[in-house]
């Protein structure tokens, strides 16, 4: 069995032993061929042979901590075909993983899973999170002096890249972007095996001007604001696009002024049927941000919370980390798991991987 990094060659012969998982090649292919971080060195297979048999991602990140943009290795697309499954294949190539965040200088490193104890024996630990859930939303009294409009790439990137830098990084754990990375995102983000990467990424603007942006898909049956932002003491801007979303997923008729192409909110009553919350839901962060719970209270929808345990970190140099952080070693550990699981830091749906 041959481990090691991928080639450029090998790219596609990835992709199709990953295309095995969800049935759906283009999932994976999506960040592969959009992310303008994407390295084969970063991509690791096990290969039998002439037969590609298992992988695993790192995804190339910064994440803010205490002001400090902070390498983070994201781990993902971790995939083994059935046939070589149980015989120890995968957790050589997390070995590897492992050898490889520290080679390449990253600090920290995130996962999502389900399989927790699998991880944690490869030093990841499970953090608890929560999602806010605003089951009211269509009923919200949000003020009428904004209109709401589609985001606009050409037109409104500047604008949007500036509130999100504002207002995020206002938070420890949250993402950071460039240029570049606002590039990707914009193709990836909503991206979700089986059903594409639509999005509703809309603006709420006074006077032409953006103050706030919600961006919000379908996940598993449930309308998802999976990231937003708002100009310093604008949160009324926020509730206007809240109080849409709420009405948009009800099919109920938008109480504010629209400009645009609206006709992408037609996703927020898709599969309303069926699985996932009752139409009108949102799910999204707010934990994070207590003037914005407390205005979405006294506007009539109060937050409620649903906990996740599948956000899992792991340290990978508590040396390098420390002095970033101007601490001791044990003391950088021990203040980075803090501000993994407290509810004031955030790192939003649209920068998972």
């Amino acid at each position: 069995m041959e481990l090691r990094a991928a080639r450029r060659s090998e790219r596609d012969e990835v992709l199709d032993l990953l295309g095995l998982w969800y049935k759906d090649r283009e999932f994976f292919a999506r960040y592969n061929q959009n992310d303008p971080k994407f390295r084969d060195e970063l991509c690791l297979i096990a290969r039998d042979g002439d037969a590609l048999v298992a992988t695993v991602q790192i995804f190339d990140r910064a994440v803010q901590l205490d002001g400090q943009a902070t390498p983070m290795g994201g781990i993902g697309s971790v995939f083994t075909r059935e046939d070589y499954r149980h015989q120890g294949v995968a957790s050589a190539l997390m070995r590897m993983a492992v050898e490889t965040l520290e080679r390449e200088q990253f600090e920290v490193s995130l996962l999502f899973a389900e399989r927790l104890t699998f991880y944690n024996q490869f030093g990841w630990r499970e953090i608890g999170r929560k999602f806010s859930v605003l089951a009211n939303a269509s009923a919200l009294r949000a003020s009428g002096e904004y209109e709401i409009d589609v985001f606009d790439p050409a037109r409104d990137l500047d604008a949007i890249a500036s509130i999100h830098r504002d207002y995020t990084g206002r938070f420890n754990v949250s993402a950071v972007r460039d240029a570049a990375d606002w590039q990707g995102n914009l193709i990836f983000a909503g991206n979700q095996p089986g059903e594409g990467c639509a999005e509703y990424f809309i603006i709420a603007c006074s006077r032409s001007r953006p103050s706030a942006y919600a961006r919000v898909t379908r996940f598993y049956g449930v309308t998802m604001v999976m990231e937003y932002g708002y100009r310093g003491g604008m949160e009324d801007a926020l509730l206007t696009l809240f109080q849409h979303l709420g009405e948009a997923a009800t099919g109920a008729r938008c109480s504010h002024r629209l400009q645009g192409d609206h006709r992408g909110a037609a996703m927020l009553t898709e599969g309303t049927g069926g699985a996932g919350a009752p139409a009108g839901v949102l799910v999204t962060h707010t934990a994070h941000d207590k003037t914005l719970e407390s205005r979405l209270t006294a506007a009539g929808a109060p937050v409620a919370y649903h906990q996740d345990n599948n956000y899992m970190w792991r340290i990978v140099s508590a040396h390098k980390l420390g002095k970033r952080l101007g601490l001791p070693p044990d003391w950088a550990t021990a203040r980075a798991f803090e501000l993994f699981a407290s509810d004031n830091s955030l790192f939003w749906s649209a920068d998972r991987f």
